[in-house]
């Protein structure tokens, strides 16, 4: 398979292109920002500890535009880090992120697109935990990218139409990640309100999957659903699903069968969003639960869920929407631009083991998280705990795998997460946070590794646009490989 057109060139564009009409409304800011690391542990592959310095000096650029037809931001930086013994583990590369709309008819036509270039350990069971600022070795790039048109219409008094097309590419730096180019149609229409007591919804989506030459065999997914609508009254409405769906992913002949459900949706005050789903499925029972409630001084996320998924969904943007990941993003500087917010929100997601494994393969997964933050005047605490087991489908020879899933069928991860942010004054804030996890794996052989992380540290602002802050950071794991560190960093950000 070709690798994609660079995306990056395109949202850099996108963005700077709506510049000379609406200039008022972009945003473009140069960076700088440097940390100084020092480790008593730099070497994951040795037995022996190893001290080591590491400084980081990354140049970037974050451009965003909040108004008009186009809104997005995107945030690239040259990241260059230089060790001061280990110099083989030296590395530069490009960090982006980016993501963005297109109003190219007026409520009518859109155009999505989104990218994002990462470093972060691949395996659930690396010494490393995923979103540690210093994995940041060739082998452990992702790079994703998605541009997705779509036309939206309205019919009747309250009908709603949704045709659409997205296109993502999912690239590795390693064998272990081959690349991956995904197409997928989507086709929607209800009104659940049509007759009153009774509503309607059709929906349909077919996914094709095509993955680098030898890599894997191109794999479809197809399911469509219809759902009739019972409005018991204006906060409580029953759902009853009809559907069917076939697949490829675990037979190469295709597996295909009915669906068939139940769900409601609850709003039982202004401040509380309760919606269940339950369908029998040709890989199982399928569910989704999400509840969020949301008090004056309070939010509580709860997401329960089980389906078929893959590391490109998961990677594109599904991360997003999880109530864990909102609650970390709750936490982070409302005055911070859009992608740094994302980033720093992400990597604690990812510590607390919101993102999973990285793998070319299709699996079952079945999730449950709940977080809950509480804010006051001075300070916000946010607990979130988390447990994901994820079921290899692609039993079947065709795909290359040198992932986890090369070794295990299953992999099971919970953690629990406490994070504290302290304001010492207006300019100073105190950060804490205490990760502990266990991740399993079963099949042809079996593994297991607990993994504890306590982060503290504090950030002040030097001026205006200048923030410096100081951490130190501690993680172990024991089991099939033990790991220790100890590491204490200085950073000093600037934007001009």
């Amino acid at each position: 398979m070709q690798a994609m057109p660079p995306l990056l060139s395109v949202l850099t564009l996108a963005v700077v292109a709506t510049a000379p009409a609406f200039a008022q409304t972009v945003t473009v800011t140069p960076t700088l920002n440097t940390r100084l690391t020092w480790t008593d542990n730099v070497d994951t592959d040795g037995e022996d500890p190893r001290q080591d310095w590491i400084a980081e000096v990354s140049p970037g650029v974050s451009v965003s535009r909040a108004s008009g037809r186009f809104r997005g931001y995107l945030d690239a930086s040259l990241r260059n880090l230089v060790h001061a013994r280990e110099t083989d583990q030296n590395e530069t590369y490009l960090a982006f992120q980016g993501n963005g709309e297109f109003e190219a008819i007026e409520d009518a036509v859109f155009i999505a697109a989104s990218g994002s270039i990462s470093r972060n350990s691949t395996s659930s069971f690396g010494r490393r935990y995923s979103g540690d600022e210093l994995s940041a070795s060739e082998d452990n790039e992702t790079r994703v990218w998605s541009i997705a048109p779509r036309y939206e219409f309205r019919f009747g008094d309250a009908g709603a139409g949704r045709l659409g097309y997205e296109s993502r590419w999912l690239q590795g730096g390693s064998a272990s990640i081959g690349d991956q180019h995904q197409k997928r149609w989507t086709l929607g229409l209800s009104d659940p309100g049509a007759f009153r007591l009774f509503g309607w919804g059709v929906d349909y989506v077919r996914t094709d999957n095509s993955y680098e030459e030898e890599q894997g065999r191109d794999v479809t997914q197809d399911v469509g659903r219809a759902t009739l609508f019972v409005n018991i009254d204006p906060q409580f409405r029953v759902r009853a699903i009809g559907g069917y769906e076939s697949n490829d992913y675990a037979v190469a002949d295709g597996e295909e069968g009915a669906i068939w459900g139940m769900g409601f949706d609850w709003y039982p005050t202004e401040r509380t969003n309760i919606s269940v789903t339950g369908e029998d499925r040709i890989f199982g029972t399928g569910y989704d639960v999400q509840v969020r409630h949301r008090m004056a001084r309070s939010v509580w996320n709860v997401s329960i869920s089980r389906d078929i998924t893959s590391s490109l969904d998961e990677l594109a943007g599904g991360f997003v929407l999880d109530p864990v990941f909102q609650l970390f993003y709750q936490l982070t500087d409302p005055a911070l631009p859009e992608a740094e917010r994302v980033r720093i929100a992400r990597s604690a997601y990812e510590r607390a083991g919101g993102v999973g494994i990285r793998t070319n393969a299709y699996f079952v997964q079945r999730s449950a998280r709940a977080g809950v933050t509480f804010t006051g005047a001075r300070n916000t605490l946010s607990v979130s705990l988390n447990q994901t087991e994820r079921q290899r489908l692609n039993t079947f020879s065709g795909f290359l795998l040198t992932d986890d899933f090369s070794e295990f069928d299953y992999i099971k991860t919970r953690s629990a997460s406490v994070s504290l942010t302290h304001k010492l004054s207006g300019l100073a804030t105190l950060n804490g946070a205490l990760t502990r996890s266990r991740s399993e794996g079963q099949g042809d052989s079996n593994r297991e590794i607990d993994r504890s992380i306590y982060t503290l540290g504090v950030t002040r602002k030097l001026g205006p646009d200048t923030t410096g802050g100081l951490s130190y950071r501690h993680q172990k794991a024991e089991g099939s490989d033990d790991y220790t560190e100890n590491a204490v960093t200085a950073t000093l950000g600037m934007r001009f």
